[in-house]
């Protein structure tokens, strides 16, 4: 039986066996044979489906069920079957852009294998025979064969597509079941309906994929469904869906979020009114794990369009859209920056990303509460709120925004607040500092109450800092009383106010509205 695939094995190399365009009468004989085969060891297997109906979907999902860990899937929402040979073109060293995507070319942005197999229609699995190409390999760089290939020979291109209206909805998830069906529900609810969704679930151990796999079945040649054979991180995962992309807009929801209905047409309605926009932010409402709702107000007090530049000193000072659900993108000009793979960007790739547009276009804001956010325990920002990665992301960021604001132009006046964001940083650990009492939890509290010092050297001149300073060294009864008196203060731990948009601002009260 194959054991779990190993990425850098320096003694059997991974293979990937990439499935694609295959026989469904023929499906369970090869993989019957991959897997009762005892030659290679270090496999993994890629099955990439275009909607088929001849039963092999059904079979590959048996087999991926009862060999967990080995087989990655994803099922397309469109049918087509392209000719295109992405390998041979990647033997004869050319890249290419294809005018399709293929199944191919799918199963190749899916595998981690030092050498790929692909096999399509009924091509037999020929162990024996990859065995002793790779060996060769191993030993001979310049060997080549046309059945067994480098990863890096192959191109892996975007394609050309065209850019009608179509949206992506993107949805990475992780053991967020409980809350999948109310996510996909709000999806489907839409009043734009020239969307489609591309889910990627990062091998969840609760029924996350049997939720998935109902809703494909449901609508059909609306979802695109990819489940990893094993959890590689949540980058990983959200390059799943960054790489099906095909819409002219897209948008990143989280599966434990949901839509409002006319989220799509109006960030659509916006994006085609004002095409130098790279992307629309839209307000949303608060609901907790029960779904129960809160509401704040939005950032900004109306609807509006404003310049890159001015947003990026906005970003500079605060992050705008604490969920990343609320923006759609313009494809075409976003797939272009999208940020590398690095530890800041695990958690903030989507500030990056929102900053680097602002270097280069204008974005739109909507006052509508369009996406409802759900706050719990088990998300990923209360998850960085209990420890110092918090602040740390906001003191690393207003230096990287500096460095990105340098190749962006008029960019002069969100580099000049570096100086004021760190003075901002500052007072917010305090902030933390006083969430950290109230959760109980002074030894985080004093992490916090320390750093904002070392952030901002000037803190002791702030009379909050200087309560907290009494506090480690007070009774119990005045430290409550400390926490009190700090709570009162008007606009300390939330925000009650809506800001002005920044100047030079294009009202799109109107648009939004009609």
């Amino acid at each position: 039986m194959l054991k779990e695939p190993v990425v850098n094995d320096p003694i059997s190399p991974l293979i990937s066996i990439l499935i694609h365009d295959y026989y469904g009468k023929n499906l369970r004989q090869c993989l019957e044979g991959i897997f009762s085969q005892r030659v290679l060891d270090n496999l993994e297997i890629i099955y990439v489906d275009s909607a088929s109906t001849d039963g092999g979907w059904e079979i590959a999902l048996e087999y991926a069920e009862h060999y967990r860990g080995i087989m990655t899937l994803k099922r397309k929402c469109s049918a087509k079957r392209q000719t295109i040979d992405l390998l041979q073109h990647g033997l004869q060293g050319r890249k290419i852009r294809p005018r399709f995507r293929t199944d191919l070319h799918d199963a190749l942005l899916l595998a981690h294998g030092k050498y790929v197999v692909p096999l399509g229609l009924d091509d037999a699995f020929l162990p024996e025979y990859i065995k002793r190409c790779v060996a060769t390999m191993e030993t001979d760089t310049l060997a080549s064969f046309a059945s067994v290939l480098r990863r890096e020979q192959v191109s892996a291109d975007w394609p050309t597509v065209s850019d009608e209206p179509l949206v992506n909805v993107l949805i990475h998830n992780y053991n967020y079941g409980r809350y999948l069906r109310q996510c996909l529900d709000s999806v489907f609810a839409q009043t734009y309906r020239n969307f489609r969704v591309i889910f990627s679930d990062n091998a969840s151990n609760d029924d996350s994929w049997e939720i998935a796999l109902e809703y494909e079945r449901s609508h059909p040649g609306m979802m695109t469904v990819i489940r990893n054979r094993k959890n590689f991180g949540p980058g990983y995962n959200s390059r799943n869906c960054y790489d099906c992309i095909e819409g002219k807009y897209f948008c990143t929801l989280c599966s434990d979020d949901a839509l409002k209905t006319d989220f799509i047409e109006k960030c659509v309605r916006v994006l085609e009114q004002y095409p130098e926009a790279a992307f629309v932010m839209t307000h949303r409402t608060i609901v907790d794990e029960n779904g129960t709702p809160s509401e704040e107000p939005p950032f900004y007090g109306e609807s509006c369009i404003i310049s890159g530049p001015e947003q990026a000193a906005v970003y500079m000072m605060a992050s705008v859209n604490p969920s990343i659900s609320q923006i759609m993108y313009s494809r075409a000009k976003s797939t272009a920056h999208l940020p590398e793979d690095s530890l800041v960007s695990r958690w903030y790739a989507p500030r990056l990303l929102d900053f680097e547009l602002c270097c280069h276009y204008s974005m739109a804001y909507i006052k509508e509460p369009l996406l409802i956010h759900r706050v719990h325990s088990d998300s990923d920002s209360t998850s960085i709120s209990g420890n110092l990665l918090e602040a740390f992301g906001q003191y690393i960021l207003p230096h990287l925004f500096a460095e990105m604001a340098v190749r962006g132009d008029n960019m002069g006046k969100a580099i000049g607040r570096l100086p004021t964001a760190l003075e901002k940083l500052g007072r917010l650990c305090l902030r933390y500092c006083i969430r950290a009492l109230i959760a109980g939890d002074e030894l985080c509290a004093r992490r916090y109450f320390h750093l904002s010092a070392a952030i901002f050297p000037d803190i002791d001149s702030v009379p909050t800092f200087r309560q907290l300073s009494d506090y480690w060294g007070a009774d119990v009864k005045k430290r409550e009383g400390i926490v009190e008196a700090l709570l009162s203060l008007e606009n300390f731990t939330t925000r009650t106010i809506s800001y002005p948009p920044p100047s030079g601002s294009i009202n799109i009260e109107a648009i939004i509205s009609r």
